[in-house]
């Protein structure tokens, strides 16, 4: 079998698109957005509610109340705006989160299908990196013990255990099809 191991990291790529993985990442903008106008529902009410008391207790400050609501509309379509940039923020800081996630999941199945060379690379600046070094050093350990029942088998096989290296190999071939040292 051939050897192909990857030993340093492609060159750094960029994404071409931000959603990569439509239902998380749309999850956790949903979450942001979300807890985004509660905040500003919040903070809209504790404002209404103090400059009611506040005119309530000074009624020479009712002209204060009419400004209030002539800016209402223009308040609303500052709010439109700003809800317009926490979406766009909250969609590049899932990107971060997804792209390795999608990258993780390709590479287990890679690494499943028997591709025990395969190592994973994320851009400088993405999440989960920890992960990353963390699976490609279970990767290259598998891949090792591999290569060492790969030398046992051989060695059974020239010692006059043929049939049972060839049964293991079979079985082997069985769990992971498209195996590769």
């Amino acid at each position: 079998m051939t050897e192909n191991i990857q030993t340093k990291p492609p060159a750094q790529f960029q994404r071409k698109t931000i959603i990569i993985k439509k239902r998380l990442q749309y999850h956790y903008m949903a979450l942001i957005l979300t807890s985004v106008m509660l905040a500003f529902i919040v903070f809209g009410l504790e404002a209404i509610w103090t400059v009611s008391k506040v005119v309530n207790e000074n009624p020479y400050l009712m002209p204060l109340l009419d400004i209030i609501k002539e800016m209402a509309p223009l308040f609303a379509i500052k709010v439109a705006m700003y809800m317009v940039i926490v979406v766009i923020v909250s969609a590049v800081i899932s990107h971060r989160m997804a792209g390795p996630i999608f990258k993780f999941e390709n590479s287990c199945s890679t690494v499943a299908d028997g591709d025990l060379t395969h190592r994973v690379y994320l851009r400088k600046g993405d999440h989960l990196m920890d992960l990353q070094d963390n699976f490609n050093n279970m990767a290259g350990a598998v891949n090792e013990v591999v290569k060492e029942y790969e030398k046992f088998r051989v060695e059974a096989a020239s010692a006059g255990l043929g049939d049972k290296a060839s049964a293991l190999s079979s079985k082997i071939m069985e769990i992971m099809p498209k195996f590769k040292i």
